[in-house]
């Protein structure tokens, strides 16, 4: 299969503006954290982000598939030695304009940066929101599945008492299990928590999007042939994500030098790729025939 991958340079409240309503089947990105790299992108003020990300709320909503997913990483940070809860903020004001708020990820750094807080332990995982337009979106949790482990093949060999049958929470909270259901399965649903290690080079980009995170989500969330978005591209890593899972993709962002280094990237795979400007006419007929 042939993919392609549409690189813009731009805002993306105005490049979207040239493609269709619900031409995306998933849109997965993440942000110049508040108030973080402030060398390399405009900084936004944890107070200020809120309402400044609501700016992009409408284009995004437009053009996501009606049974469609949008996956936000993102992190809130310490201001004056305690928690600034914009992140939170950010999500319940989504929801506000007509997101739901489905689940929310925990990406797991096994190889975070050691360091020494006088109050604190060192940061190990980021928020990853899942949110959509209608209660019913497409997901494709058979692609994501992992092997059940080799504890079930003693545990579940021999089932009796309590554990033949659904047993309920003896302390009547609502809970309960059945083992019956687990017996001659060998791949199960993974849990909510993604462990992937953190990009340890340089690549041209302040904060380098690890492959496998996007990949988690673009097999979660879309299949083949699929269209992905990421408004805030950065180094690309959607793209190559995307491209690799045969899907087609658009990545949008505002410097010049990430374009480059998206460019330099997606040249080492096997996809028609191109930049187009914002005032290029020919988008609509591009995104026809792709």
């Amino acid at each position: 299969m042939k993919t392609r991958a549409n690189i813009h340079l731009g805002d993306s409240r105005d490049i979207l503006k040239q493609y269709p309503d619900g031409y995306f089947n998933l849109i997965i990105t993440s942000p110049p954290y508040a108030d973080a790299r402030t060398k390399h992108y405009d900084s936004i003020t944890p107070e200020e982000f809120p309402d400044y990300f609501l700016t992009f709320h409408k284009e995004l909503y437009r053009v996501l598939a009606d049974d469609g997913s949008f996956v936000i990483n993102i992190k809130d940070k310490v201001v004056d030695g305690q928690r600034n809860r914009y992140v939170w903020k950010t999500i319940m004001a989504l929801n506000d304009v007509g997101w739901l708020c489905i689940d929310d990820y925990i990406w797991h750094k096994p190889n975070a940066m050691p360091g020494y807080w006088p109050n604190r332990l060192r940061d190990e995982w980021e928020y990853c929101f899942h949110l959509t337009k209608n209660k019913k979106f497409c997901m494709y949790q058979e692609a994501v599945q992992k092997p059940i482990g080799n504890w079930a093949d003693k545990r579940l060999s021999n089932l009796s008492g309590k554990s033949a049958a659904r047993h309920n929470s003896e302390n009547e909270s609502g809970f309960g299990r059945d083992l019956n259901k687990w017996v001659d399965k060998d791949f199960v649903l993974p849990g909510n928590v993604v462990s992937v290690a953190v990009v340890g080079k340089n690549m041209g980009h302040p904060a380098v999007y690890p492959i496998s995170l996007p990949d988690f989500f673009i097999k979660l969330f879309s299949k083949e042939g699929d269209n992905i978005l990421d408004p805030f591209a950065g180094s690309g890593s959607t793209a190559i994500a995307a491209i690799q899972l045969n899907r087609n993709c658009v990545i949008i962002d505002n410097k010049q030098e990430y374009i480059d280094v998206m460019k330099d990237r997606l040249k080492s795979l096997n996809c028609l790729f191109s930049e187009i400007s914002v005032s290029d006419s020919s988008l609509k007929k591009v995104i026809i025939n792709s």
